[in-house]
């Protein structure tokens, strides 16, 4: 058994590892803030484990390529996906987060004060 294979096993295992984390931390952590603090931590860091597990077994080549532009795919978007999706959720008041210090609420509140008057309110937050 070659250095590659073990390094593509433990590759393998971390990254289910994380994935299986984060699963959890979805069914059990309390709000929707910290749930999506750990799918989107576990689920990146899974998800590159395993895409680089499958490619120390691939070896180079096309496939090793085309596996690192999925990985710079998750890098980009798992974490401004879910910066969106809790953004959204605090503008709407979804979910009200047991923080003590709310500094983001503040902004809205502030920038919707300002906008109650004029014509054409933007989004600017």
């Amino acid at each position: 058994m070659g250095i590659e294979v073990i390094v593509a096993g433990l590759c393998l295992f971390g990254g289910t590892f994380f994935c299986v984390t984060a699963v959890i931390g979805v069914l059990r952590f309390p709000d929707l803030y910290t749930r999506l603090h750990a799918a989107t931590k576990g689920v990146t860091a899974g998800s590159l484990l395993l895409l680089s597990g499958v490619a120390v077994l691939e070896g180079l080549g096309p496939v090793v390529a085309k596996i690192f532009l999925i990985g710079l795919f998750f890098i980009a978007t798992n974490p401004i996906a879910t910066h969106a999706i809790a953004r959204a959720a605090c503008r709407e008041r979804v979910c009200i987060p047991q923080a003590v210090v709310d500094d983001y609420r503040e902004f809205l509140d502030k920038i919707k004060s300002e906008q109650a008057g004029s014509d054409y309110p933007s989004d600017r937050w």
